[in-house]
């Protein structure tokens, strides 16, 4: 311990927090954002956490014929395939579309459905048997996008209490198959597209931000203003430099999820890597255009975790879309992370090619061109007055 000033003294290290504090407090900016900032970022996260799986868009074909079951002198004709699809169209965990169980599993490739169910032409007969003491096992045929366990699962429980509650016969068996190849993902082939997707989210915008606020706090910037760079070629600079340091994060992630722990990647291994690199250059381009109003290291640190965080519950990286409350649901057109979500899972998982994730692929291009423009139209060429 230094022994200059007599000791110590916790007065002085009151005076080096009221001085830090009043900092603070003549920052208008930091304030705000130290305040708000953790209330915007449970509020989102209360909204879309606060339910279970709902509105899981499903097919359903229900080809049962029903049955005349004769119980001594009295007939009495049972639909039962009828009462599960109605129980089904009551039931708030999923959004019942019905129609042929080969388009549904078309759907289901293509991403409109999560799951496509068949009810078979002779369920009421082995409903009614099984009912009976009969040694009959009565099935439904279920083809699934094993993608999102939580939506699986709340289908799965949806199903099964329809049954339950429009026969009363606990024992059916499902024949479930998997889309994409048959596969049943593991936890982590699941997470990782999503988890690929927040960490260059969150780790561009923080790199990029910190590097360009390090350029004015070192008295770098002010310097260049007296030179004969444009702001333009300023901003080219930073984003191949910050483009270059993404690329290198998007190497390393790829690396790290798909070489040392395996996961699946079902797509091209190129397309996924274009994908990232230009999922990447958004960030960089959001950086660049945020960092025209970040005074200091402080405020850019605090803008990742404020586009970040709340993008993770927007974006279907926790439950999916359709799942978050009505109001909620349009603002997900509006998070980059959706689109990125959508890339990888895309590419990982379902083996898309650039003609089925052609919309996303544009969308995040569009966004990377947007903030392009936004930050050449507020960046400045000089110090403030």
């Amino acid at each position: 311990m230094s022994s200059r000033g007599g000791g110590f003294s916790l007065g002085r290290s009151v005076a080096v927090a009221t001085r830090v504090l009043t900092q603070i407090r003549r920052d208008r900016r930091t304030l705000g954002m130290l305040i708000v900032m953790p209330a915007i970022i449970m509020l989102i996260f209360g909204f879309a956490l606060g339910g279970q799986v709902s509105n899981a868009p499903i097919l359903v074909d229900n080809q049962d014929v029903g049955y005349n079951a004769t119980m001594g002198p009295v007939s009495m004709p049972i639909h039962a395939g009828s009462l599960v699809l109605t129980a089904l169209q009551q039931d708030s965990a999923v959004k019942v579309t019905v129609g042929s169980f080969d388009a549904g599993k078309s759907g289901v490739d293509s991403g409109n459905y999560f799951a496509s169910i068949l009810i078979p032409s002779n369920f009421s007969q082995t409903l009614f048997m099984k009912a009976r003491g009969g040694n009959v096992v009565p099935s439904i045929q279920v083809y699934l996008d094993g993608t999102k366990p939580s939506v699986v699962a709340g289908i799965m429980g949806a199903l099964q209490g329809s049954v339950q509650n429009a026969s009363g016969v606990k024992g059916f068996s499902v024949v479930q198959q998997y889309a994409f190849g048959g596969v049943k993902f593991s936890g982590l082939d699941v997470s990782l597209p999503s988890v690929i997707a927040f960490v260059l989210t969150f780790l561009v915008l923080l790199i990029s931000l910190l590097t360009i606020a390090r350029e004015t706090t070192s008295a770098t910037l002010p310097r260049l203003y007296t030179t004969p760079l444009m702001a333009a070629e300023r901003l080219l600079g930073y984003t191949m430099a910050l483009l270059l340091l993404a690329i290198m994060m998007v190497a390393v992630i790829l690396f790290v999820g798909v070489g040392l722990f395996g996961v699946v990647v079902r797509g091209s291994i190129e397309l996924l890597f274009g994908a990232a690199v230009l999922y990447a250059l958004a960030h960089v381009l959001m950086a660049v255009f945020l960092s025209n109003f970040a005074k200091n290291e402080l405020q850019a640190v605090q803008l990742a975790p404020l586009i970040s965080l709340p993008s993770m519950a927007l974006s279907g990286m926790l439950v999916p879309v359709n799942s978050l409350p009505g109001w909620i649901q349009p603002l997900a057109n509006f998070v980059p992370l959706y689109y990125g979500n959508k890339l990888f899972e895309g590419i990982m998982l379902k083996g898309y090619g650039v003609g089925s994730l052609g919309l996303d692929f544009a969308v995040v291009a569009g966004i990377a061109l947007l903030f392009l423009v936004l930050a050449l139209f507020t960046v400045k060429d000089r110090m403030d007055g």
